[in-house]
């Protein structure tokens, strides 16, 4: 990545206006925010805020309206209303001038990144061209924390059109910006999304947000978009004693949005508390796991990630800096919980809650065709993990699972019959290893029954972190050669002996279709806690037990007729567990960019009021995303020869017609 020089006007602009000088931050640009709970307050960054009076102060000096007005709030300035119109693209006419860029720059404070590709250092034509960096990039390329710490990198590469990536995993030989933003603002505080949020805004550009990376379709990519990174957001506060607005006394934890899950269990565990994330070490709380509804391997315990938010601090796209609960802006509160992300705002911090030290056992195990007399042993194991799932989830359990044909027991190799089944992880919270044997016995007995060999591996301890590190390394990502579905699989499935059947049977048909499953047994209802119902979570996760994924995969170098096939043809399959589970839906951090009827899908019945809302609070369309709430009135013109609004790699377009 490049950092913009700021010109001498600019700076003399910065210093004498907004006060800052030698990119530090003075009074000047702090404001106190609003203190809703009498428990917590705003982190530091948050205090940091732009005001009428800064902004109308830099008009004054700058002297050039058409200018000043580019970081003004949507209220300050004349608006057109709701039209809208393609984002500018580098190289147009109302593209912002190199000066323009580095005045933005100068007002961050020098936060401003011009986009570099991650794995350029591979490639000649670039400058950056280093052979040595080239091949620690290639040798890390598969860890999260690769693509996380960069400020433009994403996990899946394929939905910014697979553009550059290093030898071995690239399709082309060449390396070209694609889908990844062409500028980043590297957000230390709450000031600086503000002036991205109205730069973007005013200068009709694309914007997109990144917190790590990780999203299943790519939300953090926009070609010739400015993306805000909140990654570095990472303050964390503990309050033992915490009153919310909604009437919940109790501890809580306030976290940065750029917290990820390892940092806020391990912080969790230091003030003997636990509260709940994502199975992922390398996952954001505050991003699209929890504003999406965030699935948790306590949520058959606990619930979702969203029902744990008691306040949360937000950037709306008119600039403005609010606290969000139950009581002030109580609709944002309800749409940013389980709504979904990139869609009226960004959040700088949550306030979960926290509940108290959980003991928690883990089991590890796995068994092969081979570890059975005969492929008809080995399917009857895998059909008693789902005849227990119900008693799984009722006793508070999660399951993380994985079905294929492969000798490497990763996905499913064509035409392989080297079945696998592997339990990454049961989790047990709150129970004993042996009142986990006890609950796993009658799926045991059936194994034996089965004569299939397998060795359980049990692990506890008298905290959930330690318990979870050990059940859930860092995951592999970076490949541009997987697509998958997924659908959630309701109580009724389970409780019918056809419907558990059909399922079963759904899940042999598509190992045999030379795809793969990775599948959880999980509820979004807690059984230690009253179900929520002031939350906008997708309906179909409060009857949920299993929420399957199903995907394919092709080699590194497939032409992009592959990938079209290979899509359709997932999603198409799927129709066998829609089929099944007609009334549910799919959870949208994990589910299909194809998916049909997205709106009633990943939304059920509370998306028009989630539309309602976004046009509401974002007239213009300033923040969109692939799947997100109001993505159905834009379309990515996408240059990749696959349709428009299959990857990020494109000019963001309203809908002809809309």
């Amino acid at each position: 990545m490049k950092t913009m020089m700021a010109s001498g006007l600019a700076a003399l602009v910065l210093t004498t206006v907004v006060g800052v000088s030698n990119a530090s931050v003075i009074p000047s640009l702090t404001a106190a925010a609003a203190i809703v709970s009498s428990a917590a307050t705003p982190f530091s960054r948050e205090r940091v805020q732009l005001t009428d009076e800064v902004l109308a102060n830099l008009s004054l000096t700058i002297g050039n309206s058409s200018i000043s007005n580019t970081f003004q709030f949507a209220d300050a300035i004349h608006e057109n209303g709701s039209q809208r119109s393609c984002k500018v693209m580098p190289g147009s006419p109302l593209w912002p001038s190199d000066r323009h860029w580095d005045l933005f720059d100068v007002l961050l404070g020098h936060r401003l990144v011009k986009t570099v590709p991650l794995a350029a250092p591979c490639f000649p034509n670039w400058p950056e061209y280093d052979v040595d960096k080239c091949t620690i990039i290639t040798g890390d390329w598969m860890t999260s924390n690769t693509h996380m710490n960069d400020p433009a990198s994403i996990m899946l590469p394929l939905y910014e059109g697979r553009t550059c990536m290093p030898p071995g995993y690239n399709y082309t030989s060449s390396c070209e910006l694609g889908g990844y933003p062409a500028y980043v603002v590297n957000a230390s505080n709450v000031a600086q999304i503000q002036l991205a949020i109205n730069f973007a805004r005013n200068q009709n550009l694309r914007l997109v947000v990144k917190n790590t990376g990780h999203d299943f379709n790519g939300k953090a990519a926009g070609k010739g978009a400015l993306s805000i990174w909140t990654h570095w957001l990472k303050d964390m506060a503990f309050y033992s004693h915490y009153h919310a607005a909604n009437g919940y006394v109790g501890p809580a934890m306030k976290v940065g949005a750029g917290i990820q899950v390892w940092e806020a269990y391990e912080y969790a565990k230091r003030h003997d508390v636990t509260v709940l994330g994502g199975e992922a070490v390398t996952v954001g709380l505050g991003g699209g796991y929890t504003a999406g509804g965030g699935h948790s391997p306590l949520s058959s315990l606990y619930g979702m990630a969203a029902d744990q938010v008691l306040a949360m601090e937000v950037v709306l796209a008119n600039g403005r800096f609010i606290t969000a609960n139950s009581t002030h802006h109580s609709d944002i509160f309800w749409m940013l919980r389980g709504g979904g992300g990139s869609t009226i705002g960004v959040v700088t911090s949550l306030t979960i809650k926290a509940y108290p030290k959980l003991p928690t056992t883990a089991v590890t195990f796995n068994f092969t065709v081979h570890d059975a007399p005969n492929a008809s042993a080995f399917w009857q194991g895998v059909r008693s993990y789902l005849d227990h799932i119900e008693a799984f989830v009722d006793a508070g359990t999660y399951g993380y699972y994985y079905v294929g044909a492969s000798p490497l027991e990763i996905g499913t190799d064509p035409g392989s019959t080297d079945y696998y089944f592997r339990m990454e992880s049961f989790i047990a919270p709150n129970m004993t290893i042996a009142e986990t044997k006890s609950l796993l016995a009658p799926w045991f007995e059936v194994l034996d029954h089965q004569n299939i060999s397998y060795t359980p591996w049990y692990n506890h301890a008298d905290n959930f972190h330690d318990t979870w590190a050990v059940a859930f390394p860092q995951e592999y990502v970076g490949t541009a050669m997987v697509k998958t579905a997924s659908r959630l699989m309701p109580r009724s499935v389970f409780q019918s002996a056809t419907l558990r059947e059909r399922t079963f049977a759904a899940h042999q048909d598509a190992i045999e279709q030379s795809l793969f499953i990775a599948g959880f047994h999980v509820s979004g209802t807690g059984i230690a806690v009253s179900p929520r119902n002031d939350t906008s979570v997708l309906p179909a996760w409060r009857d949920a037990l299993a929420h399957v994924i199903v995907g394919t995969q092709w080699t590194s170098n497939a032409t992009w007729e592959t990938v079209y096939n290979s899509s359709l043809r997932v999603t198409q399959w799927m129709d066998v567990l829609r089929e099944i589970a007609p009334e549910s839906g799919a959870y949208m951090s994990e589910g299909d960019l194809l998916e049909p009827n997205q709106q009633q899908a990943f939304y059920g019945t509370n998306y028009p009021m989630l539309y309602a809302l976004k046009q509401k609070y974002d007239p213009t369309g300033l923040f969109y995303a692939l799947t997100a709430v109001g993505a159905e009135d834009w379309e990515v013109q996408t240059t990749d020869p696959v349709p428009y609004s299959w990857n990020n790699n494109g000019r963001l377009c309203p809908v002809p017609g809309l």
